[in-house]
């Protein structure tokens, strides 16, 4: 408890110190997002190094659990330090990737096979990350997906990966809706030092990014996503959280806008995977200024989990979710 304590206050000082010496860390200014008045409307370039400053935490937490004999046993999503160690491999491809993506801006469909075979490999050595059964709390029967378990565990963490890169798109938005899901996950299942130490992290790139200093970035974005989608698989393997549909929960609010926008591309004949401008955040820009558009995201996101905290059925909770997603939609489309 002292020791972890004593990390603690080192990351507090650590992110401190990152927030001060900001504008002189010349490391934070390599990737610059220069707006082109077309999707991109900051008012001047700005630095990508939400998912650098995030990644620099895990890394020195990685280095402490490596180079001592520490290693906390509420981090129940890793089994040992040989299965942080593997995360650590996965997580540093998929930030690489990012970083590179903010750089050179990746096709697509490149970035999305790139990923795929990171995460395929991940779960080749890490089988504890496989999901091999699916449990719903208003079904008794389990469904084991037996030889399509590893493709299964993929299409999960790829669609989560694609929904939060999509959902990433105003100041705090994304950072918002990740200290969420991690005070959430403080709350009600681990109280884990490395749940702590990236809710630390990321308060910092939020007070950055609140000032306009800087963007989360697709490192950023794909980290971030990939982290909440490994911890949730690794809460359902290990049975902390017993059903599927609980987990849908905490992803809805991305996942419902991925959905949505993958139907208008496809029936607008677009690559599912292209950009463009109907994203949740863009159309409640059209109807309300920033302060607002940002209150009403962070209170859908945390709808169903408040819903949860009523103890409301998890059907009931997602249908209504479902709902309220829906009308805020069909609020933005109409025109006056």
């Amino acid at each position: 408890m002292i020791i972890s304590n004593f990390i603690l206050i080192l990351f507090i000082l650590v992110n401190l110190t990152l927030v001060i010496l900001f504008s002189k860390i010349n490391l934070f200014h390599y990737n610059i997002d220069k707006p082109d008045k077309k999707r991109k409307f900051h008012s001047r370039p700005t630095p990508l190094a939400g998912g650098q400053i995030i990644f620099f935490n895990i890394c020195i937490y990685w280095i402490i659990n490596n180079t001592t004999n520490f290693f906390d046993n509420q981090e129940i999503f890793f089994e040992n330090i040989r299965s942080f160690n593997y995360f650590m491999i996965a997580s540093t491809s998929i930030f690489f990737l990012g970083f590179i993506d903010d750089r050179l801006n990746l096709k697509a469909n490149l970035k999305f096979l790139i990923l795929f075979l990171i995460i395929f490999f991940l779960l080749l050595i890490d089988e504890n990350l496989i999901i091999n059964n699916i449990k719903f709390s208003f079904h008794e029967k389990n469904f084991f997906l037996d030889r399509f378990a590893i493709i299964f565990s993929i299409f999960c963490l790829l669609v989560f990966i694609n929904a939060f890169n999509m959902f990433d798109g105003i100041n705090l938005q994304s950072s918002s809706y990740s200290l969420i899901i991690f005070f959430s996950i403080l709350f009600f299942y681990s109280n884990s030092l490395f749940i702590k130490i990236l809710i630390i992290s990321l308060i910092g790139f939020s007070y950055l990014n609140f000032k306009n200093k800087t963007f989360l970035g697709d490192s950023g974005s794909l980290l971030l996503s990939f982290i909440i989608g490994y911890i949730f698989i690794k809460f359902y393997n290990s049975n902390v959280i017993e059903y599927t549909d609980k987990i849908v929960i905490y992803m809805l609010i991305p996942g419902l806008d991925l959905i949505r926008l993958f139907i208008i591309r496809i029936l607008n004949k677009k690559n599912p995977l292209s950009s463009d401008r109907n994203h949740l955040h863009h159309l409640l820009l059209k109807k309300f200024f920033f302060k607002k558009t940002l209150f009403l995201i962070i209170l859908l996101a945390s709808f169903p989990i408040l819903l949860d905290l009523l103890l409301i059925n998890n059907i009931f909770n997602i249908l209504i979710t479902i709902i309220a997603y829906s009308l805020l939609i069909i609020y933005t489309s109409k025109k006056y």
